[in-house]
């Protein structure tokens, strides 16, 4: 299923730590992107912030951090994906996700 892509922004590792260079939009246009219940960097990798000024981990707003007035902490560590999907943005592709 997996081979190595010649323009590629992502690594995928196996259960067996076999290795393959991928483009995220491939993921997501395959629907390799169902990370629902796993371990993401979301919250400690990247976050978003909304019109009302609420603060989301990643732009898929897995979870809410708080109100940029208030205070909010980034995650120190890996949140639970609750969605089940990834977006289609490439930047919330491109966070860790791991198998819990």
């Amino acid at each position: 299923m997996f081979e190595d892509h010649q323009y590629y922004n992502c690594k995928v590792t196996l259960d067996n730590g076999q290795e393959f260079r991928i483009s995220a939009n491939w993921m997501h246009n395959n629907n390799l992107d169902q990370w629902q219940g796993w371990a993401c960097a979301a919250g400690s990798k990247r976050i978003s912030v909304d019109k009302n000024f609420n603060v989301y981990s990643a732009l898929c707003n897995n979870d809410l951090l708080g109100n940029i007035f208030t205070n909010w902490d980034i995650f120190t560590s890996p949140t639970t994906c609750k969605k089940s999907r990834c977006t289609g943005c490439t930047d919330d592709l491109l966070i860790e996700k791991r198998k819990i």
